[in-house]
């Protein structure tokens, strides 16, 4: 059992988290709320146009 935590408050992640990063090797996770505004600025800048879904 793989146990994470956000890369910014050290929340234990529950559900899906955040991901961001390039490549394999250089991804963090993130908890929602410390995501969010990660996601925000992504989108803004139109780096990313959809959130990926499972």
């Amino acid at each position: 059992m793989n146990i994470s935590k956000c890369d910014i408050c050290k929340k234990k992640l529950k559900g899906d988290p955040v991901r961001a990063g390039i490549g394999i090797f250089r991804e963090k996770d993130f908890c929602f709320d410390c995501g969010k505004p990660i996601l925000d600025f992504l989108k803004k800048h139109k780096f990313i146009n959809k959130e990926n879904k499972k």
